[in-house]
């Protein structure tokens, strides 16, 4: 009997947690349908336990105007999340003895201008080298040029690439370090950076459908979801982000750059790095905790990073979740126009969860972390969301009336929702002088009474008004502007060409 009883205690837990493991399934696929319905995602999700695929989500279009859909055969720019096979690659070369991560970048790019910063401090962002901002007098130079991975060692020779702080005394971002490293993976094994990645991590995982593209071209791929962006007051109306001009220099100027992003690949494909990564066929147990291990600043301090509920450190190649409340979480994002994406592994229980937009969605790494959350059964930790957003879009798709409406059921929650001025005011220039001129009057006159101490948003509801002929109101809203902030050169310049004083 007793032995009867513990067999049914046990039958009785382990569908119990059967029960809640599909619960938790069903929250993230809610989750994730609800973050696409209010223009938070667009892309494909793929979330696995164990290397097992336990949910598949879609949401947008790989291509609009041919109306193509999201499948598993479609392929994204991963962006920055493409820095984990570089990290990967250096690690393998270190493996074979090749090179050490204490080492100089002298000692393999002798023309490096820096003789105090090493492969380790490339690795983490701890270099104190500037992001691509460095090319700016060459972009100047010549706004037809387009960049290589050999030109950063000019440029920064040329005094553009000075030091944000000494080495290890800080941690920052700097894209240019990661180009760096993929020319010391050419220089070391003697292939392209993109041939070393097909043969030594690629082809080794059985990633099929993962290339380097350089700039637009993508090796004749039919199955490239286009990257798109979309005005902040309407998200549904997609933009190919490589016919905007503002994109330009990230995706021209500067897009034939590798080792920082370029790679491009699958959910699916994505997973098999991760299991080659957990049954280490890429690199030995040990390096790849050396590569998960956050790094250490010259002053002992970790060197951390992070925004909102995805505060973490760094380590080589990889971000560490400071939060390890459901485990140890480690992860990298990449955001470009166009390309939003993450790749997030729960190594303490073989969680796996991608997310891959074509929409350029800023917010995608919090809402990966929250959607892991779900499955772990904790409560998301969500963003707030934006009162201008909700107001703007449906002034659009409905009425004045009706925006007011959700306006005021929704601007005491301030627990769930924020509003800013800028944010507000920004949206409704755009507005004004695009499309939905005006609504976008509406945005600005109501940011006036939002904000009635602040001199910018009178300033900017008074060209408005100009711009219709408005005189007398354009003035007046002019001079209220140039009362808050009697500096205010542009006030007092539209004044004087009104006829006013």
């Amino acid at each position: 009997m007793k032995q009867l009883f513990t067999l049914s205690l046990v039958f009785l837990l382990a569908t119990e947690a059967r029960l809640s493991a599909q619960s938790n399934i069903q929250t993230v696929d809610s989750l994730f349908k609800a973050l696409y319905n209010n223009y938070e995602v667009a892309g494909n999700l793929l979330v696995a336990e164990k290397g097992r695929v336990i949910l598949k989500d879609y949401g947008g279009s790989a291509d609009v105007q041919q109306k193509k859909p999201l499948t598993d055969q479609t392929t994204f720019q991963l962006a920055s999340l493409s820095k984990t096979f570089t990290a990967i690659a250096i690690l393998q070369l270190k493996e074979k003895g090749k090179l050490r991560l204490e080492d100089p970048v002298q000692k393999y790019l002798p023309t490096f201008k820096y003789p105090n910063i090493s492969l380790r401090h490339l690795l983490n962002h701890t270099s104190g080298l500037v992001d691509f901002q460095m090319f700016e007098a060459a972009y100047e130079a010549d706004t037809t040029r387009v960049f290589k991975n050999e030109d950063i060692l000019t440029v920064i020779n040329q005094g553009q690439g000075e030091l944000r702080f000494q080495p290890g005394e800080k941690w920052s971002y700097s894209n240019p370090g990661y180009c760096l490293l993929a020319l010391v993976v050419e220089k070391m094994s003697g292939l392209t950076f993109q041939e070393y990645l097909r043969k030594n991590i690629f082809q080794p995982a059985g990633m099929t459908h993962t290339y380097i593209a350089i700039g637009s071209k993508s090796d004749n791929d039919t199955n490239r979801a286009i990257g798109y962006d979309f005005p902040a007051y309407a998200p549904w109306i997609k933009q190919r982000n490589d016919l905007l001009q503002q994109n330009r220099i990230e995706l021209h100027n500067l897009g034939d750059f590798v080792g920082h992003s370029n790679i491009i690949s699958t959910t699916g494909d994505l997973l098999l790095y991760d299991r080659a990564l957990y049954n280490n066929k890429l690199l030995k147990a040990a390096t790849l905790e050396e590569a998960l291990t956050p790094a250490k600043l010259n002053n002992g301090e970790l060197a951390a990073t992070g925004w909102d509920n995805a505060v973490c450190y760094y380590g080589l190649g990889w971000m560490i979740l400071k939060d390890t409340t459901y485990g140890k979480v480690v992860f990298h994002p990449g955001g470009m126009t166009g390309a939003v994406t993450i790749l997030l592994r729960n190594v303490t229980k073989d969680q796996t969860l991608i997310l891959l937009n074509n929409e350029t969605h800023r917010e995608n790494a919090s809402n990966a972390v929250s959607l892991l959350r779900a499955l772990n059964g904790l409560t998301p930790r969500l963003n707030k969301k934006s009162l201008a957003k909700l107001y703007v879009r449906t002034l659009i798709l409905s009425n004045p009336d009706s925006a007011l409406v959700a306006f005021n059921s929704k601007k005491s929650d301030t627990a769930s929702y924020y509003l800013d001025e800028r944010e507000m005011n920004v949206m409704g220039l755009q507005m004004f002088y695009n499309e939905f001129q005006q609504q976008g009057l509406k945005v600005l006159a109501l940011n006036t009474i939002l904000f009635p101490n602040s001199a910018n948003v009178y300033d900017s509801y008074a060209g408005a008004l100009k711009h219709l002929g408005k005189r007398q109101e354009a003035m007046a809203m002019f001079g209220k502007s140039l009362t808050l902030n009697p500096k205010n050169t542009n006030a007092q310049k539209q004044l004087s060409e009104l006829g006013g004083k």
